[in-house]
């Protein structure tokens, strides 16, 4: 396979207890942003920008920003030993999958809709190894001292958010194969372990893209989560509070996420 699965050992020694403090921290900013639903309101998902995603790895595993553009991931170790692509999916619990994320940018073939009309699909599945190779290429080329690539998922589980990780083996990418095909899509076998995830290119959006089976992650103990069982912000109507109400309100909120999130109790601290 081209990912292998870090162990939870292995993950918690990148995602070390300082790591998980500042990601802490950080689930709390985003949870304390949402917009608070009115009175009867369905809920809404936790919404955060991948954008965020990638300073949430920065800040916690204390590595330099390089994803821009054309480059097939986001972070790079300081002294250059690793580089990780870092992502969020949502999850609907249960046996289901997750949310799909993209591996890499839209696919450059101009020829993609003629061979799936053509029913080429290992010709679909070579062009999708040439662009990662190249891809990787690139990037060993201007960092020769990289020897690991990850991939770090946040898997959003409604008020619980779980990190798990992967190795890849950007040799590999050769190994893929096709696997079971539609007149619009191709599974590709070979890249992850079909127990714990998929991969699928899609004719429509020239992407190829990954979904994970959570649940089988967290069954195998491969993941940290962060779980707030108790914690709710009350639904209110903004429109109808002052000013003073609305600040109140905030600061309530803001100190019984953070003690929450954050194991942080004010009066212990002063």
């Amino acid at each position: 396979m081209i990912i292998s699965r870090l162990t939870l050992p292995e993950l918690t020694q990148i995602f070390n207890k300082d790591a998980q403090s500042v990601i802490s921290y950080f689930i709390f900013k985003a949870v304390i942003s949402q917009p608070e639903l009115i009175k009867g309101q369905v809920t809404n998902p936790i919404q955060i920008p991948k954008e965020h995603i990638e300073q949430w790895g920065v800040q916690a595993l204390g590595l330099n920003s390089i994803g821009a553009g054309s480059y097939p991931i986001d972070l790079i170790e300081k002294n250059q030993k690793y580089g990780a692509d870092i992502k969020m999916l949502s999850w609907g619990g249960s046996k289901k999958q997750s949310g799909e994320t993209s591996l890499g940018q839209k696919f450059v073939d101009s020829n993609l809709d003629k061979l799936f009309l053509e029913k080429r699909y290992d010709d679909i599945v070579r062009s999708w190894v040439k662009i990662l190779d190249d891809k990787f290429n690139m990037l060993f080329k201007n960092h020769p001292n990289l020897t690991n690539i990850y991939y770090f998922i946040f898997i959003r589980d409604g008020k619980k958010f779980h990190i798990c990780g992967m190795k890849v083996d950007t040799s590999s990418f050769s190994s893929m194969i096709t696997g079971k095909t539609s007149r619009d899509s191709v599974w590709v076998n070979n890249f992850i372990d079909s127990k714990y995830g998929q991969i699928k290119i899609y004719k429509a959006k020239k992407r190829m893209e990954l979904r994970l089976l959570p649940h089988q992650w967290i069954e195998d103990n491969l993941v940290i989560t962060f779980d707030i069982k108790d914690y709710n912000i009350s639904s209110r109507d903004i429109i109808n509070l002052t000013v003073s109400e609305r600040y109140k309100s905030y600061k309530d909120d803001f100190i019984k996420l953070f003690n929450a999130y954050c194991n942080y109790t004010e009066d212990e601290n002063k």
